[in-house]
């Protein structure tokens, strides 16, 4: 039986096949792209369609995609090969990982928080590696799941022991689907 998360995404990007296949890179990541280095290994954890590992390939990085989605995944696998990069992509589902240590020289974790990832992420960068990670915080009442929000100062808290190039929490308006949240990003390099 299909795990239930993995049969949600896959459901939501057919349904929304469009709408994810016509995103860009996030802008975290390209305005600081001049910090990524030449070549190495990258990491798009929770990468849905994988847009970032296919513009940190282009970025002549070895780009490694994964998430729960194969679904997602088939649609990122068919768009790397008719614009000609590789990607190698995985199906996984990250609330027990494993990555190998000191493996990547990046590490990209957009819109997606699962606490467990957060050491092993801490491992797997290589010293000098940099990691980018732009996800949901809580602000006021929550009516969504908690555990998907990070607290006020937790991001950097986890990260506190590296080298913080970017750091910031903001607010973000409610909308028709979300309550009141925050935005907290990072970038940080590895000692």
């Amino acid at each position: 039986m299909p795990h239930p998360e993995a049969q949600r995404w896959d459901e939501r990007y057919q349904r929304e096949r469009d709408f994810w296949m016509e995103r860009k890179p996030r802008q975290l990541l390209t305005a600081y792209a001049h910090l990524l280095p030449a070549g190495g290994r990258a990491l798009d954890a929770a990468c849905g369609v994988a847009i970032n590992a296919l513009f940190l390939a282009q970025r002549g990085l070895r780009a490694f995609a994964l998430d729960i989605s194969e679904y997602a995944l088939r649609l990122a696998k068919q768009r790397a090969s008719n614009i000609g990069l590789p990607l190698e992509a995985a199906v996984i589902d990250l609330s027990n990982p494993w990555l190998p240590a000191a493996h990547f020289e990046v590490i990209v974790n957009f819109h997606f928080l699962e606490r467990g990832t957060i050491p092993v992420y801490r491992q797997a960068l290589k010293p000098g590696g940099l990691i980018f990670f732009d996800t949901f915080s809580k602000r006021g009442e929550q009516n969504d799941i908690p555990v998907y929000y990070l607290d006020p100062g937790e991001l950097i808290g986890w990260f506190h022991d590296f080298e913080i190039i970017h750091y910031t929490e903001n607010n973000l308006d409610p909308s028709e689907n979300h309550s009141e949240r925050g935005l907290a990003q990072l970038i940080a390099r590895k000692p």
